[in-house]
């Protein structure tokens, strides 16, 4: 066989129609033949023109092969310029087939592409973070030393060594800051009463402590539900304190008071009214 021939895939089309419309007037040995060769050219390509190696395809002696064989199927072969036995059909469907193989091949590898671009930019995120840690060591223990440097002598590598490490093991085991945890809501103890400070705050915006105490214990108990509970129980005292600032009455007037504001409103002719 020629050096020059290559495989191809081990399934070969039959169109039943068309074979059976080239092939009406071929005998059963004939048929077997012609399929032979069909089979080694879809595998092997184009076929030698040589006779022995045709009748050996076929499995035929030479006798048979030049006398009923090969007068019958020569006409379903052209010799090319390569000289090999070229058949059409078969050329057109191989060349289909290595189409279709090499568009699969390049499917297959633009997949394997795709995935192995898709590990790498895993791994340079993955390398990326890794790196972003250690700089920050290094940083602290870079600044940590720069802290720490004077203009003594410079120190032996092993004492540099040494100190490196001390520096990132207090880098390592510095404790992190923890966020606060915002206060839970909670209702108003049942044997609540102002502390000092919140006594001192109601003095301050003239509001009697105890009596305003009361009210709010009361009402606080009272209120059912969600409603009826404070994150911030001292800030709640301190906004009660100062709507009973606000909401005070104006103090009532002496009756030494009232009768001169009253003999002033007879003189400017005014009489003020409720007195």
């Amino acid at each position: 066989m020629s050096a020059r021939r290559s495989k191809s895939d081990v399934w070969m089309p039959i169109y039943i129609g068309d074979y059976l419309a080239d092939t009406m007037r071929l005998s059963t040995v004939q048929h077997g033949a012609y399929f032979l060769l069909m089979m080694e050219y879809w595998r092997q390509g184009p076929l030698p023109d040589n006779a022995d190696e045709l009748s050996a395809i076929v499995r035929a002696d030479r006798k048979t092969w030049d006398k009923s064989i090969w007068p019958i199927l020569k006409r379903y072969f052209t010799l090319g310029d390569d000289g090999l036995l070229h058949q059409k059909r078969a050329d057109e469907e191989r060349a289909n087939a290595s189409g279709l193989k090499a568009k699969r091949a390049a499917a297959a590898q633009a997949r394997w592409n795709k995935t192995t671009e898709q590990k790498t930019c895993k791994t340079d995120a993955s390398a990326s973070a890794k790196h972003t840690d250690v700089d920050e060591q290094s940083g602290c223990i870079t600044h940590a030393l720069r802290a720490s440097a004077s203009p003594s002598p410079s120190p032996s590598p092993s004492s540099l060594r040494s100190e490196h490490s001390s520096l990132r093991s207090e880098c390592e085991s510095a404790p992190k800051p923890k966020s606060e945890k915002p206060k839970r809501a909670c209702r108003l103890p049942a044997d609540w009463q102002p502390t000092p400070e919140q006594v001192q705050f109601a003095e301050v915006n003239q509001v009697d402590p105890v009596r305003t105490a009361e009210v709010f214990r009361d009402y606080w108990l009272g209120v059912p539900g969600a409603k009826g509970c404070k994150a911030d129980w001292d800030a709640t005292w301190r906004n009660w304190v100062r709507r009973e600032d606000g909401m005070r009455p104006p103090p009532i007037p002496s009756k030494a008071q009232q009768r001169a504001d009253n003999a002033e409103a007879w003189k400017s002719g005014v009489m003020l009214e409720g007195y």
